[in-house]
């Protein structure tokens, strides 16, 4: 039997082959989990949950064409609404496997937004996983703090994506988002 670490591993490569700084992006958003994970005193084994969680969060994106996936400019409406899909193609794909149901619930939820404005399902606040909450803001930083391929040269340092995360709030669990914010300025 395969564990979940391994397991973890595979499906990152697999990630990766589709998207090549798929691999990157989700070991900055799992540190940046971590990090945060601890700085509100989550639990040794949650955190192990929340870090493969981190790492697969965007594993519905190998259901998606690779051609828009790497579009190295904004995508359509019609692109964008299939990139929205990709948590829920996550979901699907982890589902059926014999991993903790926190881990694909996390997946489905991770671009919720705390005031309800968010996908797939529209949850609000609390009826948003804790780790999906805690994924929504680490995932949004490290997207705007990496290469992208649809911005050109366009990665932000940290203070400028401060200001905009800050300009999101509406998307992100305040106190989260508070300690977020003074573990980023601590590093400054």
């Amino acid at each position: 039997m395969v564990d979940q670490n391994e397991l973890t591993q595979l499906l990152i490569r697999i990630v990766d082959l589709h998207d090549p700084s798929a691999e990157k992006h989700s070991k900055g958003v799992a540190e940046l989990s971590a990090e945060l994970a601890e700085r509100i005193n989550m639990g040794v084994e949650e955190r192990k949950i929340l870090q493969h969680a981190a790492i697969l969060h965007d594993i519905g994106k190998v259901a998606i064409n690779e051609s828009v996936i790497n579009k190295p400019s904004l995508l359509t409406r019609a692109e964008y609404s299939m990139v929205q899909q990709h948590t829920i193609l996550g979901y699907k794909l982890l589902q059926p496997l014999n991993i903790d149901a926190v881990i694909t619930a996390t997946i489905l939820s991770h671009h919720e937004n705390y005031d309800g404005s968010g996908y797939p399902e529209g949850l609000k606040g609390e009826a948003i996983p804790l780790s999906a909450r805690l994924i929504r803001i680490t995932d949004f930083y490290d997207a705007l703090t990496s290469h992208r391929s649809y911005r050109k040269n366009a990665i932000y340092d940290s203070a400028e994506a401060l200001d905009i995360l800050r300009e999101n709030q509406h998307c992100f669990d305040p106190l989260l988002f508070r300690t977020f914010v003074e573990m980023i300025v601590e590093k400054l």
